[in-house]
């Protein structure tokens, strides 16, 4: 008889990583839960870099009174966004959980969006400053503790790069939602048009309403809460002392200084663009029924990019991963400056503006990279400032972003730019040109210089994860890990 070699037996996807040595795959309904709050969050966020626009050209209200609304809400960030950071690590340290801060953050978006989003007829720019700075400040308490959480999902280095691509990917999704919403605004006799106006937006009022508290209730049941092998046990500390070791946290953690200073310019100079897509699209190229089918198919190609930029950025270098991306976005960002009024505007914004968002995408990386500066604060102060360190971040993304909206409204108001006008000046479409492509594309460049050298890099990395394993501070996977059904089918 012939002999039958026997068959070694399958192994699956997450019995080969953990074999190599990496984390086995996070369960992907972990991930949902993880995700949906940020989907919603997503959906809220869709409106703000245009909504300064539709209150102008709506309620009448000016440009240089909407900026100044902006800035004043603006005014404290600086301080407000790492005093948040560091109260949730301090609550961290204390319970093992900052489930009280999403509870809080989710009432005032709740509340601040409502009354945002569908305001009186006879509104103020008074009313818009208001509600918009209680609209941040939920943000703010929620996304900060949201972010901090994710850090401690996995250490894999790949798998944190998935973690970061499941939120980013939520985001985009919330925000591609939000531009279906004039359309079924339409179906439901709420508006006889596609256009954002007051009438759609107080749809997204309504959806998100409702939605936000379920995504919530669903994060909190299913993520776990401590993300390490062991559990830590509560420490306090005199609140005071912490305080004034918020700065030695930051200046003691050189590669975040260095992170900081390449995401500041993509955001201040990408978010003033953001500010005037309403009014280059709407008033100036004369596209506003386009510009709902415009904007969702850019958030689209997000989506599309958001996976890709994910498994580059888990597979090689992710600083280098990011300075691609940003040399991409700089040239997509300068060929906007050949986009003119006239019968090809539409066609022309209907491919640019999806290769803008696709590359800008691959800024995805960041918050990966951020969650490696984690892993080298700790082993530089001993101490876990998650909350402290996605603070900077959230600041930068979400704050900064909103003052760079703001300013990019003034600089066009200051060059004469006019939303009630039915023909702009030269030096106003000069200055809108400037603010909408040229120094976006510009600031994209100067950051890839400054993130080309980055010092923490893949080896660099596994040597700090070894050095806090050998300390017991490691954090590893938490919660259930993916099956063999879940590890084959499971993405990037």
């Amino acid at each position: 008889m012939p002999h039958r070699t026997s068959r070694a037996p399958r192994t699956s996807r997450a019995q080969r990583r953990a074999a190599a040595g990496g984390a086995p795959p996070l369960r992907r309904d972990l991930l949902i839960a993880f995700a949906l709050p940020t989907v919603i969050l997503g959906v809220m966020h869709g409106p703000e870099g245009i909504l300064q626009g539709v209150y102008a050209k709506h309620a009448g209200i000016s440009l240089g009174a909407l900026a100044i609304a902006v800035l004043v809400t603006k005014l404290f960030d600086a301080f407000t966004y790492p005093l948040i950071g560091w109260l949730s690590d301090l609550t961290y340290a204390r319970t093992g959980t900052r489930r009280s801060w999403l509870i809080a953050g989710c009432a005032l978006s709740v509340a601040g969006v409502w009354f945002l989003l569908s305001p009186p007829d006879d509104v103020g720019v008074v009313y818009f400053g208001l509600w918009m700075a209680v609209t941040y400040l939920g943000w703010k308490v929620m996304e900060i503790p949201i972010q901090a959480w994710s850090y401690g999902l996995s250490t894999d280095y790949g798998q944190r790069a998935r973690v970061q691509g499941w939120r980013g990917m939520a985001q985009i999704v919330g925000q591609l939602l939000f531009f279906v919403i004039p359309f079924l605004a339409m179906q439901l006799g709420m508006t006889d048009s596609t256009e954002v106006d007051f009438r759609s937006l107080r749809l997204v009022a309504i959806i998100c309403a409702v939605a936000l508290p379920i995504a919530t209730l669903l994060f909190i049941l299913r993520v776990p809460s401590r993300g390490v092998e062991r559990p830590i046990e509560p420490e306090v500390r005199e609140p005071r002392r912490r305080l004034r070791e918020l700065w030695t946290a930051v200046r003691r953690n050189p590669p975040l200084l260095r992170l900081l200073a390449a995401f500041l310019p993509v955001n201040l100079l990408t978010g003033m663009s953001s500010g005037l897509t309403y009014l280059y699209m709407d008033i100036y190229l004369g596209i506003g029924a386009e510009l709902p089918a415009i904007m969702g198919l850019a958030l689209l190609t997000s989506i599309i990019g958001i996976p890709i930029w994910t498994a580059l950025s888990g597979r090689f270098e992710r600083h280098r991963v990011w300075a691609i991306a940003l040399i991409l976005g700089s040239l997509a960002y300068a060929s906007f400056v050949l986009v003119s009024p006239g019968p090809g505007a539409a066609a022309a914004s209907l491919v640019l503006l999806p290769i803008v968002t696709l590359v800008v995408s691959g800024s995805i990386a960041v918050y990966t990279m951020s969650a490696d500066i984690v892993d080298y604060g700790r082993l530089k102060t001993g101490e876990d400032h998650s909350g402290l360190y996605g603070s900077l971040f959230a600041f930068l993304q979400k704050s900064i972003v909103g003052v760079a909206g703001a300013l990019g409204l003034a600089f066009v108001a200051f060059c004469g730019f006019d939303a009630t006008a039915v023909e702009q000046t030269t030096s106003a479409v000069i200055g809108l040109k400037l603010g909408f492509a040229v120094l976006p594309a510009l600031g994209l460049l100067v950051a890839a210089l400054i993130i080309w050298n980055y010092p923490l890099n893949r080896a660099r990395i596994q040597e700090i994860q070894a050095e806090l394993a050998e300390r017991g501070e490691l954090p590893a996977v938490t919660g259930p890990t993916a099956t063999d059904a879940d590890a084959r089918r499971s993405d990037a």
